[in-house]
């Protein structure tokens, strides 16, 4: 029993450790408003958030990513995750529609000529 016990609080040590580290690395390569919407979003969605997490801190370890993420990156990998597209709106005339319906309809009437 007090050797389960042991094994129990070694456990617990160990993962306070990797969070400690986990939360060093995301500070050290997330700007600070990056980190707050990721904070946010890991309290609004905790599965989105825990999964932004694990890219971002997937791409720092295995892949060498060394440079300063903001929050449209964050943003970013959260749309991947959520598995949405991103989409431009453009406005004119009072009419908002999506660009890449606005490209095809410019290449269509091109093509027309």
């Amino acid at each position: 029993m007090i050797k389960r016990e042991k094994q129990m609080q070694a456990a617990r040590e160990q993962e306070e450790k990797v969070g400690a580290e986990r939360a060093k690395l995301l500070q050290r390569f997330l700007a600070p408003d990056a980190l707050s919407y990721l904070s946010e979003l890991k309290t609004s969605n905790q599965g989105v958030g825990r999964q932004v997490e694990e890219v971002i801190l997937y791409l720092i370890v295995y892949r060498g990513y060394r440079q300063l993420m903001s929050q449209l990156d964050v943003r970013y990998i959260e749309r991947q995750v959520k598995g949405e597209e991103t989409k431009i709106r453009i406005q004119r005339d009072g009419e908002t529609s999506d660009f890449g319906a606005y490209v095809k309809e410019a290449i269509k009437k091109g093509s027309e000529d």
